[in-house]
């Protein structure tokens, strides 16, 4: 994974009132850390949502000093994520956040910060974010981490400060993950990067979408388009399979493109050498 710059942590803070508050417990453990290990340098933002406005309230704060002191956080959600796995409840009960709507919340975050930003969720269903992320879209984090299914508070208390205890002791990010699973079920806590999330969604695409007989009926249906609009001559459906295949490399490359903001990073290019034909050798044919 490309290494990510930062100097903070942003926790957001959606647990109900009356529960037991793992996120302002977490916010005292890395004040800690940051003194016993990183004298002071590392930036702690403590934002409690209630509501959709408050989260956007905060995520706006946060730009804001991204854009006016360099500010370079990692994100941090603690909450209940909802049973259709489709998103995660707001602090005070009463409204939902799907996780397209966070995505769209947080991405202006990520661009700021040039393909920085490492999102945590500490709520069930967590990393069922990745759904939400779409390859023609800019990409929302550069890595992911949260559970693929219901957690306990105790695997919260537990697993979540070994993971930042660990990495700011070692400065490692595969130590602090390997302490994050390493009293948990296998598979527990989906972990992905910009880059293998787009080589895998990619592969996926062509699995199941560019199929010989996919592709022949996208090329009827174009063929069928076109035959309405009473042109004078219509290409036959042969042509427009084999138009369709050999447009294939350069709408990878325009989605690579903006999903990992060459147009805007230049620098990215060397950092997510990311290309079709690497992208053709992983999916299973």
């Amino acid at each position: 994974m490309a290494i990510s710059q930062f100097d903070g942590i942003v926790i957001l803070d959606a647990i109900p009132n009356g529960e037991l508050n793992t996120a302002r417990r977490l916010k005292e453990d890395l004040e800690d850390i940051s003194c016993y290990y990183l004298s002071n340098k590392l930036q702690v933002r403590y934002f409690r949502i209630d509501t959709l406005s408050e989260l956007k309230s905060g995520i706006g704060e946060v730009l804001y000093e991204i854009s006016n002191t360099g500010l370079m956080p990692w994100l941090h959600l603690e909450g209940h994520g909802l049973s259709n796995q489709d998103g995660f409840k707001l602090g005070g009960g009463l409204e939902d956040c799907t996780w397209t709507q966070f995505k769209e919340i947080i991405t202006p975050i990520n661009i700021k910060m040039g393909l920085n930003l490492i999102l945590i969720l500490a709520t069930c269903y967590g990393g069922s974010f990745a759904r939400a992320i779409r390859l023609m879209d800019r990409a929302p984090v550069l890595g992911l981490i949260g559970p693929t299914r219901k957690v306990i508070v105790k695997a919260v208390e537990k697993d979540f400060p070994a993971f930042y205890k660990t990495f700011f002791e070692t400065l490692s990010l595969k130590k602090a993950l390997n302490a994050l699973i390493a009293n948990a079920p296998n598979d527990f806590y989906y972990r992905t990067t910009a880059e293998r999330f787009f080589y895998e969604v990619w592969a996926s695409y062509k699995e199941v979408q560019c199929t010989d007989q996919e592709i022949c009926n996208r090329a009827r249906k174009m063929y069928k388009e076109l035959k309405m609009e009473g042109l004078e001559r219509t290409p036959s459906v042969g042509q427009l399979k084999r138009l369709i295949c050999s447009g294939e490399p350069a709408e990878f490359d325009k989605n690579r493109d903006t999903f990992f903001m060459f147009d805007i990073y230049e620098s990215n290019r060397a950092r997510f050498p990311v290309t079709y034909k690497e992208a053709e050798r992983k999916v299973r044919r």
